[in-house]
């Protein structure tokens, strides 16, 4: 009965696939593009990536910032001009795609990354489209 009880469980488990992405798989995944962000199927925000690790991040508001990244150990981490608090991320691959979870998150809390584009960014503000 025990092992029922355990079958039970297992096969009632969502599995998530993942397999994450090294910092040189990221920065080939992203470099020149503009990365599109949701969570919960909503609009999170966009990400434009230039050679050399900068990029420029783009609220669900329209206001841009720039940053840059670098990895640690196998998260790629962020730090953006208005001083902002590193932030460090896991990407990885799941079965519909790319997705990516703060560092220390819950597993079920992740953006999707819906679509990827070479168009620039626009940000709304200071007229700057890049």
């Amino acid at each position: 009965m025990k092992y029922l009880a355990i079958i039970a469980f297992i096969t009632a488990t969502p599995v998530l696939a993942e397999t994450n992405l090294s910092p040189n798989e990221f920065e080939a995944l992203s470099t020149g593009k503009t990365l599109y962000f949701s969570k919960d199927g909503k609009p999170y925000g966009a990400e434009h990536f230039y050679k050399g690790r900068i990029s420029k991040w783009r609220y669900k508001d329209g206001l841009c910032e720039n940053g840059e990244w670098f990895a640690l150990e196998d998260m790629i981490c962020f730090n953006y001009e208005h001083g902002l608090e590193t932030q460090c991320w896991a990407f990885f691959k799941i079965d519909e795609g790319y997705a990516a979870r703060a560092e220390g998150a819950p597993l079920d809390e992740i953006l999707k990354l819906d679509f990827i584009d070479k168009k620039p960014l626009l940000c709304k503000g200071d007229g700057l489209s890049v």
